[in-house]
């Protein structure tokens, strides 16, 4: 059943919520916020007055969720049950999806207005102020970066835990992004850090999955090999983000233009050539996640049948 929910998650995803924010997570702001009130206040010990609290932030979903899905269990010929995994699916997915992500910023980058695309990306990536200020290139390399990630937690960290531990998984993943997202400077460092290693942990396998897809996906040898020298490395300080579109980066290279694209950019300004050369860099990113996705369907696929025919 996880791949038909995958499937149809998909579909919903792609279709029939291709222009829409489906769930909104405000939700997550303020029962984390009602959580810290009431329970890291009855706590006396200060450091576990910041930690107490997640107990519950953690423990309440998914203690819900886990009523809800004994009470459904064999109802209607598994049908409720099956819906409400797609909708623990669809709370998971990303809210702004990828490809109008990149719609909406390369409408922005075609027409050389990077203030635009500047104040887009702090609308939907909370770009650093730092970036702001650089160049066009650094604008381009952040939104890569983050489109590479986005997609990875948002979809790609959700297949793997869900085809592991089904909706149970995916609401814990949901949980712990929450809080990454939701930290701010009041909340401790000890309960920043807890979070941080946890999001590791999900992310330790998933992420090198992905890196071998990309691999088969793109330039094998390069990546590959870039994948050899840090396969093995478990350092919880590590920028996932950067870690991962480095592995793009090489599962990209060699990627070359048609001829008539390397025409137009040798006639085309110095501006202009860098405008187009990283829309195109953007665009061969989209159709590497794209084909990424592929893959992991097709083998996902594969598991599905191939446990059908153990059973």
């Amino acid at each position: 059943m996880n791949f038909l929910v995958i499937l149809i998650s998909l579909t919903i995803n792609y279709l029939w919520l291709k222009d829409l924010d489906r769930f909104d997570d405000t939700w997550f702001f303020n029962f984390r916020r009602k959580m810290e009130e009431s329970v890291g206040s009855k706590t006396s010990d200060d450091k576990y007055s910041s930690l107490a609290p997640l107990l519950f932030i953690y423990g309440i979903p998914l203690l819900v969720l886990g009523l809800l899905l004994l009470y459904l269990r064999g109802v209607a010929f598994g049908l409720p049950t099956m819906v409400l995994h797609i909708l623990v699916l669809l709370v998971a997915f990303d809210r702004t999806q990828p490809g109008n992500l990149v719609n909406c910023f390369l409408e922005r980058w075609r027409r050389g207005d990077l203030e635009a695309c500047t104040i887009y990306l702090g609308e939907e990536l909370n770009i650093p102020e730092e970036t702001e200020s650089e160049s066009a290139e650094a604008l381009s390399e952040f939104f890569k970066q983050q489109l590479t990630y986005r997609c990875f937690e948002k979809m790609f960290v959700m297949f793997f835990w869900y085809m592991l531990t089904g909706p149970m998984g995916i609401m814990f993943c949901y949980v712990s992004y929450q809080l990454r997202d939701t930290q701010h400077e009041n909340h401790s460092a000890d309960e920043g850090e807890l979070v941080r290693r946890i999001i590791y942990l999900l992310e330790w396998v998933p992420l090198r999955l992905l890196a071998i897809t990309f691999s088969l996906a793109g330039n094998f040898v390069h990546c590959f090999e870039n994948l050899k020298k840090s396969f093995w490395e478990f350092d919880p300080a590590t920028n996932a983000a950067v870690r991962l579109h480095g592995y793009a980066r090489c599962a990209l290279s060699g990627a070359r233009n048609n001829s008539s694209e390397d025409d137009e950019l040798e006639t085309s300004s110095a501006e202009q050539a860098e405008i187009a050369m990283q829309e195109r860099e953007i665009e061969n990113l989209q159709a590497l996640l794209e084909r990424s996705q592929a893959i992991w369907l097709a083998i996902l696929a594969l598991i599905t049948i191939f446990g059908l025919q153990i059973t």
